[in-house]
């Protein structure tokens, strides 16, 4: 018996990437997205460095640095550029393991619209 096709992790972020644009364009109007412009999986799957996958989403002026650490128990450390205060909320299924995962960012008391990144599987 033949199974589904297997998709090239590319075809998988594209086709991820797309339905969280879909998402937003229905539910948050009034936010803008940034997109996936590096993963360690796809673009250095050769890394030395196995332990911690890096994630880096741009977009609007604004970057989200992520590293993630951990396969059962994540650490995930947030690093946002430009620099200040920024409130950072995480929506995602906490059901369980691969995670679906989008961060909020938003900034008080600023004039930066607030930002939501592209749909990432942790």
């Amino acid at each position: 018996m033949i199974g589904p096709p297997e998709h090239a992790p590319s075809q998988q972020i594209a086709l991820l990437r797309s339905v969280g644009y879909a998402a937003f364009g229905r539910h948050e109007k009034d936010l803008d997205v940034l997109d996936v412009v590096y993963d360690s999986l796809v673009d250095a799957p050769d890394s030395c460095d196995r332990r911690v996958r890096r994630l880096r989403f741009a977009g609007h002026g604004v970057t989200l640095d992520v590293d993630v650490r951990g396969r059962t128990d994540l650490t995930v450390e947030l690093r946002v550029s430009p620099p200040g205060p920024v409130v950072v909320e995480s929506r995602g299924d906490d059901t369980g393991r691969p995670k679906l995962v989008s961060f909020l960012l938003r900034w008080p008391s600023s004039t930066q619209q607030p930002v939501r990144t592209a749909w990432i599987i942790l």
